[in-house]
């Protein structure tokens, strides 16, 4: 019931203390804490002048925030976005300042802003912030601080305000501005604000520019070696008309009188022409190369992190096989099974990126179905990469299920020093340990493959 109360709070003060780091500048902010210290010690006006203190920064301040009311202003404020991001890497992009007024307008800070979502609950309840284990008993009995962490995840990013020094009448100014992304996906961008300090600077008025974009951050990527599992070339069945071309040649082996069951756009026309009969084309069955790589996103109890890791691990293999007679399946069970093909004439790299970039972790075992999906596609594979979170029993069964499968396959396990007391199991079943600390260099010391 505290924690309700607690909670139903938070809100209230998240909102008032951004609105004290958006309106007040360093100045003011000074002047505010000595304000309320003065009035405590100035009750007593016989033995103490902390009251003239008071009233002094109760003046200022009163007096900023009416000089604040006279700022006046039309402006018009475009984005110009680049396509994507990375997790972790800044990222510069243009904001073009269109000034209206008939005067020219200095000191201006441009405040761009990502959409804030103030979680429910059950949300701020499940979420889980590493640094807890760094915070006193009463910060994370309270939670404050984790609901802070929890809301600038939920933005996704960081951008410094800007400072606008000049910028004439009736013109344009085209402004850098950088954005730091701290998680992946759909970052949106919400409002825009122009504050202008009062003379004495310790107040900022603001105009509010509301206008919506999107930017998508993709996973970080990290050096991979090339794929080479001495896999071979597999049947495909519906060939080109499944794959794109991608595969031994398509061109037709003869014509032939139409059977009933043919399709339709088997049909050479030209000939149906010339005999009036429906004549076919016969094609050559298409076998290529097919890689399955499957995403565990059953995270549990293991720390966001490594499942973080794990998909950075796959977006990396998948931008780096460069095969072109070659296609590569994402695998991975959300709400549903998935499996997105991508290779010559399919979805680009690009697209499995901005998959991998949505994708989210589950809480429940879905270990069974993933072992369902790959039965269900196995015969369509040439070789297989599994990228795992954990060595329980289920998965030590996917695994086993795996080996039997008589494909060439290839286990990864994302841990960190807990995972040892699975020594006996990765050494038994050639899974190769991947420690999300050193995570680029056990892929650059990871197998010729």
């Amino acid at each position: 019931m505290l924690r309700k109360l607690l909670f139903a709070n938070f809100k209230l003060i998240y909102r008032f203390s951004h609105w004290l780091r958006q309106r007040f500048t360093s100045t003011g902010m000074l002047i505010l804490l000595i304000m309320p210290v003065a009035g405590v010690f100035g009750f007593d006006t016989r033995n103490t002048l902390s009251f003239q203190i008071f009233s002094i920064t109760a003046v200022l301040l009163f007096t900023a925030m009416f000089f604040s009311l006279f700022f006046r202003g039309r402006f018009s404020i475009i984005r110009k976005l680049p396509d994507y991001g990375s997790v972790g890497i800044p990222l510069n992009y243009y904001c073009v300042i269109h000034n209206e007024n008939k005067t020219a307008k200095r000191g201006l800070v441009l405040i761009d802003e990502l959409k804030s979502q103030f979680p429910s609950l059950d949300d701020f309840s499940k979420a889980k912030d590493p640094l807890d284990k760094k915070r006193n008993r009463i910060d994370r009995f309270i939670g404050y601080p984790r609901l802070v962490n929890v809301m600038q995840k939920l933005r996704g990013g960081s951008i410094k305000p800007i400072t606008v020094d000049y910028i004439a009448e009736q013109s344009e100014l085209e402004i850098i501005v950088q954005l730091t992304p701290l998680r992946r996906g759909y970052l949106y961008f919400d409002k825009t604000r122009l504050a202008q300090a009062e003379p004495l600077g310790l107040f900022q008025a603001q105009k509010t520019l509301n206008h919506k974009d999107s930017l998508l951050i993709l996973p970080r990527l990290y050096r991979t070696p090339r794929l080479n599992l001495q896999s071979k070339r597999t049947y495909q069945h519906g060939g080109v008309n499944s794959a794109s071309t991608v595969g031994d040649s398509q061109e037709f082996i003869s014509l032939r009188d139409y059977h009933p069951g043919d399709p339709i756009r088997s049909i050479h026309w030209r000939s149906f022409a010339k005999l009036n009969k429906p004549i076919v084309k016969e094609y050559q069955d298409e076998y290529f190369t097919r890689y399955g790589l499957i995403l565990d996103t059953f995270l549990e109890h293991k720390p966001e992190r490594l499942f973080e890791g794990a998909v950075s691990v796959a977006a990396s293999f998948m931008t780096a096989q460069k095969e072109q007679d070659a296609l590569l399946d994402l695998m991975f069970v959300g709400n549903t099974p998935y499996r997105f093909t991508s290779g010559r004439g399919l979805a680009g790299a690009e697209n499995i990126l901005e998959v991998l970039a949505c994708v989210e972790p589950v809480y429940e075992s879905n270990i069974n179905e993933v072992q369902l999906m790959i039965q269900q596609y196995s015969r369509e594979c040439s070789a297989l990469i599994c990228i795992l979170l954990d060595l329980d029993e289920s998965r030590l069964r996917l695994i086993k299920s795996l080996s039997t499968l008589n494909i060439p396959t290839k286990f990864l396990l994302l841990g960190d020093s807990v995972t040892i007391e699975y020594a006996a199991a990765i050494d038994e079943n050639d899974i190769h340990l991947i420690n999300h600390d050193s995570l680029q260099q056990d892929l650059d010391t990871l197998w010729k493959m």
